[in-house]
């Protein structure tokens, strides 16, 4: 099917599927969640060039919930990603979720570099900053607000 004229700098995909999340970690501290999920993705600008993503999450959580009962109240059913910057540059990833009681929820802010050309590699790795503010970032502490800042290396984003 041809685009046309938009089929330049203007996307949209769908996803659904089902997401796994683990803590990693074995005996009482253990602890996994399920959902079932669909996120519609919108994508404007040329591939290689400056490029926005707006990508809704909403997610409905299925299967035993008796670990994290509450968790609902704060990671909610929806998130909402946005991402602003070059694909083979500096890039801005917000992602926030409102948990069902609209005073929890989360922020996160990815600020991500690509470093391969300057390693001379031959695969992706970028420089990430990253900050978090809110509540379900773990599975086993989803129901305390942090904060965290953190600098590393990432091999996707």
């Amino acid at each position: 099917m041809d685009g046309g004229k938009w089929a330049d700098w203007f996307r949209l995909d769908l996803q659904g599927g089902l997401q796994h999340e683990s803590n990693g970690k074995d005996g009482a501290d253990s602890r996994s969640l399920n959902i079932a999920y669909f996120k519609p993705t919108m994508k404007i600008g040329r591939d290689g060039g400056f490029e926005f993503t707006l990508a809704p999450k909403a997610f409905a959580y299925v299967g035993d919930l008796s670990d994290n009962p509450d968790i609902a109240l704060y990671r909610g059913y929806f998130l909402l990603r946005s991402t602003l910057g070059w694909d083979r540059g500096l890039q801005l990833r917000t992602e926030g979720r409102i948990g069902s009681h609209a005073d929890r929820g989360s922020i996160q802010f990815d600020l991500t570099y690509p470093v391969s050309e300057i390693l001379a590699g031959s695969f992706s790795v970028y420089l990430q900053m990253q900050f978090f503010h809110g509540y379900g970032e773990s599975l086993l502490e989803y129901n305390q607000r942090s904060s965290h800042f953190r600098v590393g290396i990432a091999l996707y984003r």
